[in-house]
């Protein structure tokens, strides 16, 4: 039975923060919750207040590819290629690249802003602004102003500042259009006519910064990505004050984009352009020097083609040879003959006349000598050889004859030098037949590079025309499919969600702190922790004061019914079952500042009032507490009498001037050794002797743990009442009670929880003190529940810091 019992008190001993305590704690603090709601409310609405709110604003464009030429040469020269790179996210860079927006501020006017007061924030101005600040000169310094415009015309320049430093232009009038002349320059303040009079006497606060600056403020306004997988769409989006400004930047930026497309094509095509320019230049000049060389080498040869030149080599060769075969069988012919004339014997005979030997007058002669002879012959054969005729013919042959051989030798010379002649001339042209070779080779290399200056001019001539087409028709590769676009509803700061946000760390706050006071708090946490940590009898609770003065006072009087005075009723009460014959009741704590002086003299003021005698006795005979909170100034008392110097028990004993049946023994003076006084067979006298005066004797000793003076004393105890004050005593000291209660060390142990707080009821049962039965807490616990709420916070404050 002994270890069920261990085993439950281990068990209880656990102890920590439950479900139920955490829905108490919710409970018990609705208050602090509603305020700390409102509160985190409040200071979240305020914060929406100040905040500028933020718009999105979309636009998507496609971005088109474009074809590449495989060709060797067009590659090099290939006109068509835009800037896209090996994929879109080149182009999504190059999207949100500074030198764009850099554009793209200076474009729009983007590093002059305007702005108006709106309660709590300011309101971005663009397409709505009621003036344009046009600035003549360079950028120097930051300038902000004040413009206020006071009609159509006029307008009021205040808080003008040029960096830090105040200008003299400083609460004047000006017209608009006026130059007006500062230390940042001149500018020119216009009026937009339609939108003007909405902003009469409105301050328009107008500021510039540097235009570099400006572009990296509005280049973290600008993201872009991929519309979808496997898309060559890219959505642009723009993050903005103002809706109008963030449309404005975004078909800004595409247009900008798009003339950058455009601009290095046409780069490309005007760098290609001159290239080919130079180059036609320089291959006309090498195509005519070409030709010049190709002429200049067939002036050279004396040729026009050098096929033909060498069909004609080859013909003239041919004819040459039969001309010179011709002319060696003229001459050879003619070489007979001569020596046919020239040998003697061959004086009566016939000359052989050969066709085609000689010309006609030789020919002529030879038939003429011929003749003669043959009429020689006849008459020679018919009349003798003395005949005269025959001498005169014979005289006429021998002088045709030497005519004839004369005539012979001259044809011979002339055919000799024929011969000689046609024989250099066929030695000529197989020479020349010989050479064409070579000059062909020459005359190859010439033609061959004439041909390819000739293909390249060609071909640079159409790349320039092809160039001037391309100049005149670029166009960007991309396509805007969706213009800006987005929902009026501003996206930052996210109302909802901070809202919502702000309601939950304000549900939070205040179970977090009590929560972390609940977890951080040792302390014994009521008549729960009590019960969980050990098996001690809880005699009763009793409820914390308002006042801290009031635990030095007698809280217990006739016809009182209070919530204190009836905790002390219901002590007395519970007493009679836990005791019914104890007569001596020993009250003492763990340590100074319990309550247990409070608790001993008003629970002898309650058995006082049911007519019983009562007498307390002060056993702190090393502080007096009892004894100096009821200013009770007599030598004689308790430490008197246990040294002996005292035997009298009425001379201790002193009217306690709060009831008639209750009386007070002092602790007396401060003896040198307490302990050993209480160890004394005197102390038990002197209970025995109270006892046959007296129907209750209260005895209000020390700390229990502190010094060994009530264990003592617990001897002569009928009952020992431990007093624990809530959220004072660490609950680590529990065990200890349970380890003297189990031990007996003191005679029927009880509890009474002191200081406990009976409106929260957090970690207690909620008895109350108040059933109804006419005591009338009833009534007040409902005129406390009428108090008002500034009281409870108040009060719940204080408890935060004293706790």
């Amino acid at each position: 039975m002994e270890l069920i019992q261990e085993t439950k008190n281990d068990k209880k001993n656990e102890g920590g923060v439950t479900l139920r305590d955490i829905v108490e704690l919710v409970f018990d603090n609705w208050y602090w919750i509603v305020l700390s709601v409102v509160i985190c409310m409040s200071v979240a609405w305020f914060y929406l207040a100040m905040q500028t709110p933020l718009y999105k604003r979309s636009a998507v464009m496609l971005v088109k590819s474009e074809n590449k030429s495989g060709n060797d040469m067009s590659a090099v020269l290939e006109l068509n290629g835009g800037i896209s790179g090996s994929g879109v996210e080149n182009e999504i860079y190059i999207l949100q690249s500074h030198q764009l927006m850099r554009e793209v501020v200076g474009r729009l006017h983007l590093d002059v802003t305007y702005q108006v007061k709106n309660w709590l924030h300011y309101d971005q101005l663009y397409a709505e602004s009621p003036i344009r600040v046009n600035f003549l000169d360079a950028y120097t310094a930051p300038v902000s102003m004040e413009i206020k415009p006071l009609n159509g015309n006029r307008f009021l320049l205040n808080q003008l500042k040029i960096g830090t430093k105040k200008s003299d232009n400083e609460g004047q009038e000006f017209l608009f259009g006026d130059t007006i002349i500062s230390a940042a320059g001149r500018f020119i303040v216009e009026d937009i006519p339609d939108k003007i009079s909405a902003y009469y006497n409105v301050p328009v606060e107008v500021s510039r910064i540097d235009l570099n600056t400006a572009a990296n403020i509005y280049h973290s306004f600008i993201s872009t990505s991929l519309a979808g997988e496997r898309t060559t769409l890219v959505q642009i989006n723009c993050v903005d004050s103002n809706i109008s400004r963030a449309e404005a930047i975004l078909n800004a930026l595409i247009d900008v984009y798009r003339e950058t497309i455009i601009e290095d094509k046409n780069r490309i095509a005007t760098s290609t352009a001159k290239f080919i320019n130079e180059r036609v230049e320089i291959i006309s000049k090498e195509l005519g020097d070409v030709e010049n060389e190709l002429t200049d080498f067939k002036q050279k040869n004396r040729i026009v083609s050098i096929d033909a030149a060498a069909t004609q080599f080859m013909s003239e060769s041919s004819k040459m040879r039969d001309e010179l075969v011709q002319l060696e069988t003229e001459y050879a012919i003619a070489r007979a003959v001569e020596r046919y004339l020239t040998d003697n014997e061959n004086g009566k005979q016939l000359i052989p006349n050969v066709s085609g030997v000689g010309d006609s007058g030789l020919q002529n002669q030879i038939t003429t000598y011929n003749e003669i002879l043959l009429q020689r012959e006849r008459l020679a054969a018919n009349s003798g050889e003395n005949n005269p005729l025959v001498k005169d013919l014979d005289n006429n042959l021998a002088a045709v004859r030497v005519n004839l051989t004369a005539s012979m030798d001259s044809y011979l010379s002339t055919l000799k030098l024929k011969l000689r002649k046609a024989r250099e001339v066929e030695s000529q042209t197989l020479d020349r037949i010989e050479s064409v070779p070579q000059q062909e080779k020459k005359a190859l290399g010439i033609i061959r590079q004439q041909s390819i200056k000739e293909s390249l001019y060609t071909f640079l001539l159409n790349k320039r025309e092809e160039n001037a087409l391309q100049l005149a028709i670029t166009e960007a590769n991309i396509r805007v499919i969706e213009s800006p676009f987005g929902s009026s509803a501003p996206v930052a700061p996210a109302r909802r969600m901070l809202l919502m946000g702000a309601f939950i760390v304000g549900l939070i706050i205040p179970l977090a702190i009590q929560l972390l006071r609940l977890l951080w708090n040792t302390g014994v946490r009521g008549r729960k922790d009590i019960e969980d940590y050990t098996s001690m009898p809880i005699l009763g609770e009793i409820p914390l004061m308002k006042d801290r003065d009031g635990e030095h006072a007698i809280v217990v009087e006739e016809n009182k019914t209070s919530s204190v005075a009836e905790s002390f009723r219901l002590l007395r009460s519970n007493m009679d079952f836990v005791a019914p014959q104890a007569r001596v009741v020993m009250f003492t704590s763990t340590m100074p500042g319990e309550g247990k002086s409070f608790v001993s003299r008003n629970f002898a003021v309650t058995l006082a009032m049911t007519n019983k005698k009562v007498v307390l006795l002060d056993m702190d005979l090393r502080k007096r507490t009892l004894s100096k909170t009821l200013d009770l100034t007599t030598k004689n008392g308790v430490s008197t009498w246990l040294s002996g110097k005292n035997n009298s028990v009425s001379e201790l004993v002193q009217s306690s001037n709060i009831h008639a049946m209750f009386d007070i023994i002092s602790a007396g003076i401060v003896p040198p050794n307490p302990s050993e006084l209480l160890m004394s067979d005197r102390l038990p006298v002197l209970v025995e002797e109270l006892k046959k005066q007296y129907d209750y004797i209260i005895l209000d000793c020390v700390p229990a743990l502190v010094v060994a003076d009530s264990s003592i004393i617990g001897r002569v105890a009928d009952l020992t009442v431990y007093v624990i004050r809530n959220g004072m005593l660490d609950r680590r000291y529990l065990p200890e009670l349970e380890k003297l209660y189990r031990e007996n060390k003191f005679k029927n142990l009880t509890v009474v929880i002191n200081g406990v707080e009976m409106e929260s009821k957090k970690y207690g049962y909620g008895y109350g003190y108040g059933y109804g039965y006419g005591y009338g807490y009833g009534v007040e616990h409902g005129r406390k529940k009428k108090r008002n709420v500034i009281y409870k916070i108040a009060h719940r404050i204080g408890r935060i810091f004293r706790g």
